[in-house]
């Protein structure tokens, strides 16, 4: 159960609307149907597809108070993508809660200029959202890269990175390691970045990353804390000290429900943690940060 009096803001979550599926492709229903979609705990076990109303529901039943919603597209890979236009109707429907992030293919160039420029500026959308293995590139590839890079500045739009392993099919993740996006940190120093998924397994590089960058963060998306915590407790030693206001909460819905990440993150808030052979609690201020304030900060909303 959240904390009443600080709503939560999830920094990551999908579309799984009939048409999302079609627009995405298999490497994207493989890994939902195949994978996360055969737990229980999933929103979307049993289903083909979740309508814009039940993720509503789900949200509001979670008590977040907004969420990220992420367009991804490969239309260089699949020849289909899901419109922007579509993913806008998630906002336009339910202002008060979806922030929309577009999906542009980098290798389209101009084309994918121009898209940007049109999602930020009349589909009202807050940010990109790129996957370096669904898209095939690598994020400090200059001449591929730094255009669209510049053009996020310009707009004052932020960009949320996969970084990690991932359970989407038919691609590598040679692209997806944290430190890549040290360079194009260092190039776009005014540059809002996400990474996600803790960037296991590096998910060292990636608190470096975070650690020398003002506007670099990361989520803990994808993993329940239980399991983040069996496999990296660093992970909370920063998020409770040096990289307190670094780290944000997303669930990657609809793998996990909101409600039962921040349930099983209560726990760790309510019984502490075990670090460098002493036993630590999690910080008031740490966790307001945590599933809000940071957020706050890295999509520029007002508080």
């Amino acid at each position: 159960m959240t904390t009443p009096d600080i709503k939560p803001i999830d920094i990551h979550i999908h579309p799984f609307t009939q048409e999302t599926c079609l627009g995405h492709g298999p490497s994207y229903t493989e890994a939902h149907y195949d994978f996360f979609g055969r737990s229980p705990e999933a929103p979307h076990h049993g289903k083909q597809f979740i309508t814009i109303d039940e993720t509503y529901e789900t949200f509001q039943e979670a008590g977040v108070d907004k969420a990220v919603i992420v367009n991804m597209v490969s239309y260089n890979q699949w020849g289909r993508a899901l419109p922007n236009d579509y993913l806008a109707l998630y906002a336009e429907k339910y202002p008060d809660l979806f922030i929309p992030f577009a999906g542009v293919d980098p290798h389209m160039g101009p084309l994918a200029l121009r898209e940007i420029e049109r999602a930020a500026t009349e589909l009202g959308c807050k940010g990109l959202k790129f996957h370096p293995a669904y898209q095939e590139f690598c994020p400090n590839d200059k001449p591929l890269m730094w255009d669209i890079y510049a053009k996020c500045v310009e707009l004052d739009i932020a960009i949320l990175v996969h970084t990690g392993t991932t359970r989407m099919t038919r691609c590598t993740i040679n692209g997806c390691r944290p430190v890549m996006l040290d360079d194009v940190a260092t190039a776009f120093p005014d540059l809002r970045i996400i990474m996600t998924h803790f960037g296991w397994p590096w998910t060292e590089e990636g608190l470096a990353v975070c650690w020398r960058h003002e506007n670099v963060y990361m989520d803990l998306s994808g993993w329940l804390p239980r399991y983040i915590y069996a496999t990296q407790p660093i992970v909370f030693q920063y998020m409770n000290t040096v990289l307190q206001d670094k780290l944000v909460f997303g669930s990657d819905y609809p793998a996990i429900n909101p409600k039962v990440w921040l349930d099983d993150y209560q726990k760790i808030v309510d019984n502490g943690f075990d670090w460098g052979g002493a036993h630590r609690t999690i910080k008031p201020e740490v966790y307001e940060k945590f599933v809000r304030g940071n957020a706050v900060k890295a999509l520029k909303l007002e508080s």
